[in-house]
C-alpha cells in the first residue's frame, strides 16, 4: 500500500523503485502481519490433502509461506491474489524458483473469477477493511468462493503503536492540511463481525479473537525512515515533504519513542500491535 501523488518526494520513488517496494514493506510493518499469519493459521486444523487454499489479498505471498514452510499436504493447490504487480512478481519469481504448487494472478478482493464453492479455505491477512462498502463487498466474495464447510480466515488491525506517530508527524510538517483517517473504525472489532455476518457466515460458526505481535529493530531511525516513505502519504504528499525529510524522520522517532506501545529491550526497540482475528465456517 502506497500513497503517491504530484507531490512524492524524491526520496519515496529511490527507497521503493521495484522490487524495493517488496523488501521495505517486509521490513517494517510486514514483520508483524507475517506473525499475525503465522499465529491465525495456529489456530486452524491440520491442512488436508487436496485442500484448495485462496491466499486473499496476497502480497508477496505471507500467508503461501507460512503454509508451504511447514509439512505440505499432497495435493495441496494455493491460489494468489493481489492488486499490486510488484508483489505478485516477487512471490511468482520464487513459485518459478521453488516450483510451489500457487497459481499467482492479478484480481481485486471484490471481484474475483473464482467459481462459486471453490476453496477450502480463504485466508485474507490485513486486507479485508481495503475492500469496498467498508469491506463488505470482500467478505461478500469469500463467502460465495468458500465451499460449504470450508473456512474462512480475516484480520484486522486492533491498535498500531506506529500510526499515531504519524498524524503527529503530519500536523507537524503540513499545519492546516486535514489528515485523512480511515472512515470506518475498526479496532472494537465490530466492523470486521458486522461484514462476515451480512455476507452470509452465521454467527454460530464464527470465533473471534485477538493477539498481539512486535515490530522489532535495533535502528529505529532506519525503521521510521522506511516506515514514512510507504506510509507517509496518508495524510497526501506536500511539496515541502521532500526539503524536509529529515525534519520528518527525526520527528517519527522521537514520537515512536514517546508511545506507550514502545519498549526497549536490550538493543531493540520493540513498537506493539494487536489484530482481531475471525475464523468463520460457512
Amino acid at each position: 500500500m502506497t500513497f503517491s501523488s504530484p507531490n512524492q518526494p524524491s526520496q519515496v520513488a529511490a527507497l521503493l523503485e521495484g522490487r524495493r517496494k517488496v523488501d521495505v514493506y517486509e521490513a517494517t510493518g510486514g514483520a508483524v502481519t507475517s506473525q499475525f499469519a503465522a499465529h491465525n493459521l495456529s489456530l486452524l486444523p491440520p491442512i488436508p490433502p487436496k485442500s484448495i487454499i485462496h491466499d486473499n489479498a496476497c502480497g508477496a505471498g505471507t500467508v503461501s509461506r507460512k503454509i508451504l514452510s511447514s509439512k505440505t499436504p499432497s495435493g495441496l493447490k494455493i491460489h494468489a491474489t493481489d492488486i499490486d504487480q510488484v508483489f505478485l512478481d516477487a512471490l511468482q519469481s520464487d513459485v518459478q524458483k521453488n516450483s510451489w504448487p500457487i497459481d499467482v494472478s492479478n484480481q481485486k478482493s471484490e471481484s474475483l473469477s473464482f467459481p462459486d464453492d471453490h476453496f477450502t479455505h480463504s485466508i485474507n491477512n490485513i486486507g479485508i477493511f481495503f475492500t469496498s462498502s467498508a469491506g463488505l463487498d470482500g467478505a461478500k466474495e469469500i463467502y460465495r468462493t468458500l465451499q460449504p464447510g470450508g473456512t474462512a480466515v480475516v484480520n484486522c488491525w486492533e491498535d498500531v503503536t506506529w500510526l499515531p506517530p504519524f498524524a503527529l508527524v503530519h500536523q507537524a510538517l503540513r499545519p492546516g492540511k486535514p489528515y485523512h483517517a480511515p472512515p470506518i473504525l475498526w479496532k472494537d472489532g465490530q466492523q470486521i463481525q458486522k461484514v462476515m455476518l451480512e455476507a452470509g457466515f452465521s454467527r454460530a460458526n464464527m470465533k473471534v479473537e485477538k493477539s498481539e505481535a512486535w515490530a522489532k529493530t535495533n535502528d529505529l531511525r532506519d525503521w521510521a525512515e522506511k516506515s514514512w516513505t510507504y506510509l507517509g502519504g496518508i495524510g497526501g504528499w506536500a511539496e515541502t515533504d521532500g526539503e524536509r525529510w529529515d525534519e520528518a524522520v527525526h520527528l517519527l522517532v522521537k514520537h515512536l519513542l514517546e508511545q506507550e506501545g514502545t519498549k526497549k529491550v536490550g538493543e531493540e526497540v520493540w513498537m506493539r500491535a494487536s489484530q482481531w482475528v475471525v475464523i468463520a465456517t460457512k
